[in-house]
């Protein structure tokens, strides 16, 4: 088990940081074959310039609980492509629904993105969660049951 200190944005993208240390440790997964394709869709207008990564806000996407997301790497807008999925506050457990709604997108060229233009697709897999005792997560497990 290890300390790490989580740094995300407190209230919105580029606005305040907010740091938490928490205990965390490694654990696997398996991705089941059943998973689904959801279309990122771009929920404002935003101007883009080539080469500078903007988050964009995209209609809501639910994420069921005990699934993991990636997105689709082929290319679905002509003005650039979505790196990865952007959000405020404490990341939530994959256990637990999460919902996306902003995405960092890297422009290829300049231009206008319109809302309700697709931006990307997203895949949604479930997986069940397999968690490994890492070296002395057993004996903080046994502690705290025992006190002993």
């Amino acid at each position: 088990m290890a300390r790490i200190e989580i740094v995300c944005w407190k209230d919105k993208i580029g606005g305040e940081l907010k740091k938490e240390t928490v205990e965390a440790f490694s654990y696997g997964f398996t991705v089941g074959p059943h998973g689904e394709w959801e279309m990122v869709i771009a929920n404002e207008d935003k101007e883009v310039k080539k080469d500078e990564i903007v988050n964009i806000k995209i209609e809501e996407i639910e994420v069921p609980p005990k699934s993991i997301v990636l997105p689709c790497p082929v290319m679905r807008h002509a003005l650039g492509v979505v790196l990865s999925f952007a959000g405020v506050g404490k990341p939530k457990k994959v256990e637990g629904a999460r919902f996306l709604n902003e995405v960092l997108f890297h422009p290829i060229f300049n231009g206008t993105i319109n809302k309700g233009q697709l931006l990307g697709v997203v895949n949604v897999f479930y997986a069940s969660i397999e968690r490994r005792l890492v070296r002395g997560a057993a004996e903080r497990w046994l502690q705290e049951r025992y006190r002993y």
